[in-house]
């Protein structure tokens, strides 16, 4: 009867011990590396053209980044200290949309569908102005919320679901 009882005693013990050092654990391993790229970002849910969440079905593809809301002409800022690389277009043949490509020792981030004002090869501070929203709903329909999307690669080049990095 002892054993039932430490046993029984023990088992609630052991669950508060490993709940909380795994609250604990995982609070630790959640690298929040990135800023917000506009005040009260939030990600797009879905609308007539699809869902903004990362991996999101495309057809035969899936959603390789995340699109945040944003308003045509709104200020984007940097998620990350780094350099601007290159002004890279989403749509081949199309030079209207534009985005920008920042990089520094931990991470490659790509925003898509804006105006960069950051200068290429130069260094941007992470929630410094790197580009205005262009409006996306242009191109499709007001059926398309406006956002920009963003897609995240670490020092490799492997794709990252940068959801739940941000500060």
């Amino acid at each position: 009867m002892d054993n039932e009882k430490k046993n029984n005693y023990l088992v609630p013990v052991f669950w508060g011990i490993t709940v909380t050092g795994l609250i604990i654990l995982l609070t630790m391993t959640a690298k929040k590396a990135f800023a917000a790229i506009v005040p009260n970002q939030k990600i797009r849910g879905c609308d007539a053209y699809g869902c903004g969440s990362f991996g999101a079905s495309r057809g035969g593809r899936k959603h390789e980044g995340i699109d945040i809301v944003v308003s045509p002409g709104t200020k984007i800022l940097s998620p990350i200290t780094g350099k601007v690389i290159r002004y890279p277009f989403p749509y081949p043949g199309d030079i209207f949309y534009k985005g920008i490509l920042i990089e520094n020792e931990q991470y490659s981030v790509k925003i898509f569908y804006l105006n960069p004002t950051a200068i290429q090869n130069t260094t941007v501070k992470q929630g410094g102005v790197i580009g205005v929203a262009q409006n996306i709903a242009s191109k499709y329909s007001p059926g398309m919320t406006n956002h920009v999307h963003m897609e995240v690669r670490d020092a490799k080049g492997n794709l990252l679901n940068p959801t739940n990095m941000f500060i």
